[in-house]
């Protein structure tokens, strides 16, 4: 290891991006051998996303550079995430020139980590990348796939997965199985009883309370509005006849997202645009159910032992807990019956409470820091093993 500190280059698009790699960045932070830098895009610099480089900048990051790749008034179809990605390749490449990172730490599915991805490659610049090696269909998985095939060194949630990266042709030495680092938050911060949780957001705490937050499917977007229509049409079923309440929390802007937030605010549902993370695993721990098509449900409530109803086709492959249940896109009938098994069905409540999070692997941001620091980083030409 070299006396000097190396420089950490993470990039954040939105908040499934941010609320995964903050653990990780506060532990770059304070380490004495490791230099955080921070580069912002994508919807955290949107209003109307609720323009959470705010909420960044009050975590006590500083922002070493800003990158716009999308609008608030872009078309809402795959185009503006291709026109985002070539944008986020064009402004990186002088930002990562001038930053000079020794390595850039790259997560998950998302647009603009895999244009930093590719950027830092043409650059000669190492990459990190956590969380591949995940099965879910839809075109976030061919993302999460490619970012694997320009990473030198990779952080895998389960053992699955990291197998699945080595049987990419990565190479053994560098893929190490740490977990997911959004659940060191959930192990680190501090709840509230839930009659104060529910005060602050305004919910009555002698009803349940669902949680919605479904997205859209990228390779079914012409099917998104009758998508969430469904969804939307169950849980008023649901807080009708349940005396049930229900909070609704925007899409992200992947192709058909500004559909699914419009119908979402002519809903009667409440909805809001963002709420920060912390909060988010606060009420998840004092809610009833997760209802939509988030990875949340997949990798944060388990930690909970919260029921979900994961619908339609965006996670179906995941590895899950035993608080799933799978039910079809746009059958109204049972998504309401879904979610009815998981307020009254007592086995089924049961089971979810002695399940465990497959993706908990303990003390993640620790773990990937220690690597950081101490690795012989790989030759930066790769080569696959086979």
């Amino acid at each position: 290891m070299q006396d000097k500190k190396r420089k950490i280059l993470f990039i954040t698009e939105r908040r499934a991006d941010y609320s995964r790699l903050k653990p990780i960045m506060k532990a770059v932070q304070k380490s004495q051998k490791l230099e955080m830098q921070l580069l912002v895009t994508g919807i955290h610099l949107l209003k109307n996303f609720g323009e959470t480089q705010k909420v960044i900048k009050s975590d006590g990051f500083k922002i070493d550079a800003s990158l716009p790749i999308f609008t608030d008034n872009d078309i809402d179809d795959g185009s503006s995430m291709v026109k985002g990605m070539g944008r986020g390749l064009i402004g990186m490449a002088d930002i990562f020139k001038q930053l000079k990172p020794d390595l850039v730490f790259v997560g998950f599915d998302i647009g603009a980590n895999f244009a930093a991805a590719i950027t830092a490659m043409h650059l000669n610049i190492h990459v990190s990348h956590i969380q591949g090696g995940e099965v879910s269909g839809t075109v976030d998985e061919v993302i999460r796939h490619a970012m694997t095939k320009f990473a030198h060194i990779h952080f895998a949630a389960t053992q699955q997965s990291a197998e699945r990266i080595i049987k990419l042709g990565e190479d053994p030495r560098y893929v190490f199985n740490v977990g997911s680092p959004s659940l060191d938050t959930i192990k680190n911060i501090q709840y509230y009883p839930k009659e104060e949780i529910f005060a602050k957001y305004k919910f009555d705490p002698d009803k349940k309370l669902i949680i919605f937050l479904q997205h859209p499917v990228t390779t079914e977007v012409d099917m998104v509005v009758e998508q969430i229509n469904a969804s939307i049409k169950a849980i008023k079923l649901i807080i009708e006849k349940h005396n049930a309440q229900a909070l609704a929390i925007y899409s992200n802007n992947d192709a058909g997202g500004r559909r699914i937030i419009a119908n979402l605010q002519n809903s009667g549902i409440r909805v809001v645009p963002h709420i920060i993370f912390e909060d988010f695993l606060r009420l998840l721990k004092v809610s009833d159910v997760l209802v939509g098509n988030s990875s949340a449900g997949i990798h944060e409530a388990p930690s909970f032992n919260l029921p979900t109803v994961n619908i339609g086709t965006r996670q179906q492959y995941r590895e899950r807990g035993d608080n799933i249940i799978d039910v079809d896109n746009a059958d109204v009938q049972l998504i309401k019956q879904a979610i009815e098994k998981s307020f009254y069905d007592q086995q089924f409540i049961a089971k979810v409470k002695t399940g465990k999070n497959p993706y908990d692997n303990g003390d993640t941001a620790r773990k990937v820091v220690e690597i950081l620091e101490t690795i012989d980083f790989p030759h930066i030409q790769k080569i696959i093993t086979y």
